[in-house]
C-alpha cells in the first residue's frame, strides 16, 4: 500500500469515527437525549411520588368521614358553622388586620 492510499484510509477511518461519536452524543436518539429523559423520569416519578402520598391522605379522610361520626361532626362545625341543638354559637369580629 502507497503512503497515499494509507493516509486516505486512516482520514476516511477518522472522519467516521468523528461522525459516529457526533451522532452517538448530540444524535436524535444520542446520549444526551438519553440524559434529558432520565432527568424527565427523575421528575415523573418524584411527582408521582408526591401524588401517592396525596392519595393516600385522601383515602384516610374518606375513610374517616364514613366511618368516624365524630370526625365528620367536627367537619360540620368547622367548616359548615353547624351547631348541635340547644348549644348557641358566639361569632366575634376581629380588629381590622387580624384576620386568621
Amino acid at each position: 500500500m502507497s503512503l497515499r492510499l494509507k493516509k486516505k484510509s486512516l482520514f476516511f477511518l477518522l472522519l467516521s469515527l468523528l461522525l459516529f461519536g457526533f451522532f452517538t452524543f448530540f444524535g436524535e436518539k444520542g446520549l444526551l437525549h438519553l440524559f434529558r429523559l432520565q432527568r424527565d423520569l427523575a421528575k415523573i416519578k418524584a411527582t408521582n411520588l408526591k401524588l401517592a402520598e396525596e392519595n393516600e391522605k385522601l383515602r384516610e379522610e374518606i375513610r374517616r368521614l364514613q366511618q368516624e361520626k365524630r370526625y365528620l361532626e367536627e367537619i360540620a362545625r368547622k367548616e359548615l358553622g353547624l351547631v348541635r341543638e340547644g348549644e348557641l354559637l358566639y361569632l366575634f369580629d376581629l380588629p381590622d388586620g387580624k384576620d386568621d
